[in-house]
């Protein structure tokens, strides 16, 4: 006799099919919408009518009633964790009127200030000339500082401070005028593009080393404009450096390039090999491979030479293989062990690479719930990745509990549930788990890509203030400005103080810190 199935039993599957149907569908919904508005928005723009206004969603606090003895919200581009500057002090006596006779001195009531004085002068170098008793003439020279220049260290050191700080060349011409120094425009635009040179090289060097000492990287980039054309920004750093350099395209082979520190080489290696695996490429050919490892070239050519003797003739075959070689010889000239940590962008995602768990976790607080049961669904996920992510965080220090943390991302990414979106992303962390555990082997590695973005936001100030560079020149000044002043951030120096030692030719070696300080870090006393 057959078993007969109750009728509610029968229509649960049903009815979770239906519930599954109408949660897509709304997030569907906010998908074309959001586009929607962003056609709108273009269009707006193409005709050159006013943008929409951006409204507070309803029911949010207003952030204008803020409470002003609350500390204000600061970035990375200010100098909270520089070093103090010695300040001159001055005490000035003030005496009341009318004191009657017989009156008792009680002392002071302090009442502190603090204040700059903007002095503008014209120093006169009398250079001593004196004749020799063999007649030769015997002349004095300028100080170091002064030579090739008719403008003082502070004032130059000045001029590119407030310009770092995202004044424009129009709006500096015209405090440094009102202040009293006697400039044109085309002098001070000598003065900010002649250290352009100087502050390439020096960013490079910083460069170097932070790939040759820093545990782990962290990249990212944004767009920037050149001669009047999109190009893009990226950012590499870490804990003690920053670096930025722009260029005209994000491709992989591009950011391998900037790893590479402007040397060419390609090497057939083991990072060679699993690159081309990850890229999809077929086993026959990685077999091939497999007979030249070890083989190294100093340019391309002897590469494509290789390429075309085994019958390599696919586009994005042969790319893939030049990839490939940059990335093992990239792999040969990192520090062993060290992880590149980014938001899984494809141009970053190579090496041996750690994902941001934030960036991995954001769809999920874009999705609308069209149920209270959905609604309760991304809210359960979204904390169990982030208690998930404190057990991860606190292990990376303790090395602890790995076996249960493991268990426990396994378990979370298995879970079934009802939204598109919220399988969407556990599917996401599903295929990008060693990625996202990295720091489980990794102790005191980050678990998030924040600091890179934080970084960049200097050159993105940059960009909305001043727009593009438009030489080579200028280039090369903007990208080394801004690597001296981040830098000087991430080790605590004074920008400030930095650029008075640099116009008086003495300044700090960055390069030399960065490595101290990694090497400190690594060997604690």
């Amino acid at each position: 006799m057959p078993i007969e199935i109750p009728e509610n039993q029968r229509t649960v599957p049903w009815v979770q099919s239906l519930v599954g149907l109408v949660q897509n569908q709304a997030e569907l919904i906010v998908h074309l919408q959001v586009t929607t508005q962003e056609l709108r928005d273009e269009i707006a723009r193409l005709k050159n009518t006013p943008k929409r206004p951006k409204f507070r969603p309803p029911g949010s606090k207003s952030t204008s009633g803020k409470n002003r003895n609350e500390a204000p919200n600061r970035d990375s581009s200010n100098d909270e964790r520089s070093a103090p500057i010695q300040k001159a002090k001055e005490e000035i006596v003030v005496k009341p009127l009318n004191i009657p006779n017989g009156s008792r001195f009680k002392g002071y009531s302090a009442y502190s200030i603090q204040e700059l004085t903007l002095t503008p002068k014209d120093v006169i170098y009398k250079l001593e000339v004196w004749q020799a008793p063999d007649g030769s003439i015997i002349r004095a020279h300028l100080p170091p500082e002064i030579e090739g220049s008719h403008f003082g260290s502070d004032l130059r050191a000045l001029i590119h401070g407030l310009y770092a700080s995202g004044m424009t060349q129009p709006a500096l011409f015209q405090f440094i005028r009102n202040v009293g120094i006697e400039i044109s425009e085309g002098q001070l635009h000598n003065v900010l593009m002649g250290e352009a040179r100087g502050y390439e090289k020096q960013s490079e060097a910083i460069l170097s080393a932070g790939l040759e000492e820093a545990p782990y990287i962290r990249v990212d980039d944004t767009g920037a404009k050149h001669c009047y054309q999109n190009g893009y920004c990226t950012h590499i750093g870490g804990q003690y450096f920053a670096y930025y350099k722009t260029t005209a395209s994000k491709s992989r082979l591009n950011f391998l390039q900037l790893l590479a520190k402007g040397k060419e080489g390609y090497v057939i290696n083991d990072a060679f090999i699993w690159h081309l695996f990850e890229g999809g490429v077929e086993d026959d050919i990685l077999n091939a491979f497999e007979a030249y490892n070890g083989k190294r070239y100093s340019a391309k050519k002897g590469l494509v030479r290789l390429l075309n003797m085994m019958g390599i003739k696919g586009k994005k075959l042969r790319l893939t293989c030049l990839e490939a070689g940059l990335v093992g010889f990239v792999q040969e000239t990192l520090k062993p062990g060290q992880v590149l940590i980014s938001d899984r962008a494809g141009q970053f995602a190579i090496l041996d690479h750690a994902d941001c768990w934030v960036h991995m976790e954001r769809p999920l607080r874009k999705l609308v719930a069209s149920t209270t049961e959905i609604e309760l669904e991304i809210r359960q996920v979204r904390e169990a990745i982030w208690t998930l992510y404190e057990q991860v965080k606190a292990a990376s220090i303790s090395q602890e509990g790995k076996e249960a943390i493991e268990k426990a991302y396994d378990a979370l990414v298995e879970r079934q549930v009802i939204s598109l979106g919220v399988r969407g992303v556990l599917k996401a962390f599903k295929e990008n788990r060693e990625g996202l555990l990295k720091a489980l082997d990794h102790p005191g590695l980050p678990l998030h890509n924040n600091d890179s973005e934080r970084d960049i936001r200097g050159m993105v100030k940059f960009r909305n203030v001043s727009g593009g560079t438009k030489s080579e020149e200028g280039r090369a000044f903007r990208d080394g400005l801004v690597t001296l002043k981040q830098t000087c951030y991430r080790l605590g120096e004074n920008f400030w103080s930095y650029l008075r030692s640099w116009f008086r030719r003495n300044p700090i070696d960055l390069a030399a810190c960065i490595r101290q300080r990694y090497q400190a870090a690594a060997n604690p006393p």
